[in-house]
């Protein structure tokens, strides 16, 4: 890597440094009190640039970043503001849909069983009579248990 220009400079907690070549360059300064600002530049051979301007104080990290590079957009996520010359991504329009009625199966209620396998009416059962009461009608005799 050939260094075009570099400085570096300490004092009681205070620095400087910065170098560049034909590809990419960084700067920075820094304070006792651990504040620091600088920047970086990169470029590749295809024509993609990025530099990255920040500043990390006592209000937080903040960078400025200013690309040509496929895929970015202007934005500012993180609290990074991107300059880029690409449109924003559109967000897809999605149809507002009700939602479904919810269905229940109505309750199952199951009639008693005919318990004699001999005659149509078995035992009271299926009338709502008592348990082992049965019928007495013409052509049918059973007798009635009270």
């Amino acid at each position: 890597m050939r260094v075009i220009n570099c400085s570096c400079s300490v004092g009681i907690g205070n620095y400087a440094f910065n170098y560049g070549t034909a590809t990419n360059a960084r700067a920075e300064i820094g304070d006792a009190a651990g504040n620091k600002q600088g920047s970086y530049t990169i470029t590749d051979i295809d024509g993609r640039a990025r530099r990255v301007d920040y500043v990390a104080d006592a209000a937080g990290f903040r960078a400025s970043v200013k690309t040509n590079e496929p895929g970015t957009a202007l934005s500012a996520p993180a609290s990074a503001a991107i300059a880029s010359p690409y449109a924003p991504p559109v967000a897809p329009v999605v149809p507002a849909v009700a939602a479904a009625p919810a269905l229940a199966a109505a309750p199952f209620l199951a009639a008693p069983g005919i318990s004699s396998y001999s005659t149509v009416i078995g035992h009271g059962a299926a009338l709502g009579l008592p348990l082992g009461a049965g019928l007495l009608a013409p052509g049918i005799a059973k007798t009635l248990v009270w």
